[in-house]
This record gives structure tokens, sequence and C-alpha cells, in this order.
């Protein structure tokens, strides 16, 4: 989930861009999401998804200014 102003990339997944919301099915794995905004500082969070385990929801928004 996001603010529809954050740019979103994930990597080893790639550039995501701008959503308010977005499901993707992804392998078993450890992943970063980043987030970037002009004129915010970035965000970043770190996801584990693993075989069997529930979906993980993820919240990335640039709310802090610089």
């Amino acid at each position: 989930r996001s603010d529809n102003l954050t740019t979103v990339t994930m990597y080893r997944v790639g550039a995501l861009g701008n959503f308010a919301e977005r499901a993707l099915q992804l392998k078993p794995g450890r992943y970063v999401v980043v987030g970037t905004r002009t004129g915010y500082r970035d965000v970043r969070r770190e996801l584990n998804v693993v075989p069997g385990g529930a979906a993980p929801v993820v919240v990335i928004q640039c709310v802090e200014p610089i």
C-alpha cells in the first residue's frame, strides 16, 4: 500500500511506480522495498516472504519533509 505520491521500487523485482494498493506474487525470500518522493525523506522496509505464510502487507509512504 502507498499514497499514490511515493515512487516505490522493490529490489530483485523492479520499479513498481506510484499506486494506492498493489498485489504481487513473490517467491519466498527476503525483499527490500524503497519509497522515494521529491522533498521527502526516503523510506525503506524489509519484507520476508515465507512458504505457506500469510501474505504480508507493507505500507510505503514518504511523509517526513526534508
